[in-house]
């Protein structure tokens, strides 16, 4: 029994994406005007089972070919035969299913967005369709299903905010989803190349997908600075604090990137840390106001 938890764990992949989804949905209600309670928890929960949905459909369409390799199908559960395909679709959907009530029991902008995502995450992996494996595809359906519609589901939420004050945090998710999609290509270029599949980077070509890749990655910390200096929707303590956590978390890692020989080397050992520091950062903010109160009863509950 604990190895077959163990096995659906591994199937949700969750750590792989927890903190990402923590960053996308906080600045989705940070555009919306919203602030922590049950409607913040709900639909990040909800953005948390969409995404585990994405991963858990594309490890079961991905069984086949990662069989092949043993690293692969060591962490994929239904190329290692630890759960069955049949079993490893009933829990997709069931997750599935489950952020569709909580996407719905926010209102209606929520649960379009919840839809469209789940949609998304079927035809990204899908054999059939196979989004990831399409040029240009490949990007804009990431972008959307791991960023763009996680954010919008929480800034429909709330509804509270402007348009110049979603336009640049929905930016800063879009580049930065594209910066992460092309960064995977290029890690996997040559392991692609030797299994036939096609997609935008293989397209443009190392040279040109790593300028793009670094292209992208500008316009998010345009979009970055325009969200905390002009729209004023990050204050700027979040942005000091996300990178003290950063340089705390990744400080053994510094060594190992500045000696790294490519930029993909370099950015590898920093970009798991930052996207702690900044998640931890968003919770800090959105737990403030509210922590006084936490405090106080705590210390009314308190015998001394």
């Amino acid at each position: 029994m604990t190895q077959r938890i163990h096995a659906v764990w591994r199937l949700t992949r969750f750590q792989e994406y927890a903190f990402f989804v923590v960053i996308t949905t906080l600045l989705g209600a940070a555009a919306g005007q919203g602030s922590l309670g049950w409607p913040l928890l709900v639909v990040l929960i909800a953005n948390w089972l969409a995404v585990g949905f994405a991963f858990m459909v594309n490890d079961v369409e991905d069984a086949p070919d990662d069989a092949m390799t043993p690293a692969k199908a060591k962490r994929n559960p239904v190329s290692s035969g630890d759960l069955s395909p049949r079993f490893a679709w009933l829990l997709s959907f069931m997750v599935a299913f489950g952020a569709m009530i909580l996407y719905a029991s926010q209102g209606w902008g929520p649960f379009v967005a919840g839809l469209a995502c789940m949609v998304l995450a079927y035809l990204y992996s899908s054999r059939r369709v196979r989004l990831k494996a399409t040029p240009v595809a490949d990007l804009a359906s990431h972008a959307l299903l791991l960023a763009g519609l996680q954010f919008l589901a929480a800034y429909l939420t709330f509804e509270g905010g402007t348009v110049p004050q979603w336009a640049s945090p929905l930016a800063l998710v879009l580049a930065i989803s594209l910066y992460g999609q092309l960064f995977n290509e290029l890690r996997d270029f040559d392991g692609d190349l030797k299994a036939g599949i096609n997609h935008t980077a293989s397209m443009l070509g190392r040279r040109a997908a790593h300028f793009l890749m670094m292209v992208w990655l500008l316009i998010g910390l345009a979009s970055a600075v325009v969200s905390i200096l002009i729209v004023r929707l990050i204050p700027v303590w979040v942005i000091l604090l996300t990178v003290a956590l950063a340089a705390l978390l990744s400080w053994r890692r510094l060594p190992k990137g500045l000696h790294a020989q490519s930029t993909i080397e370099r950015h590898r050992p920093f970009q798991k840390p930052v996207e702690i520091a900044a998640a931890i950062a968003l919770l800090a903010w959105f737990a403030g106001p509210w922590a006084p109160s936490l405090i106080s009863r705590i210390a009314m509950a308190t015998p001394w």
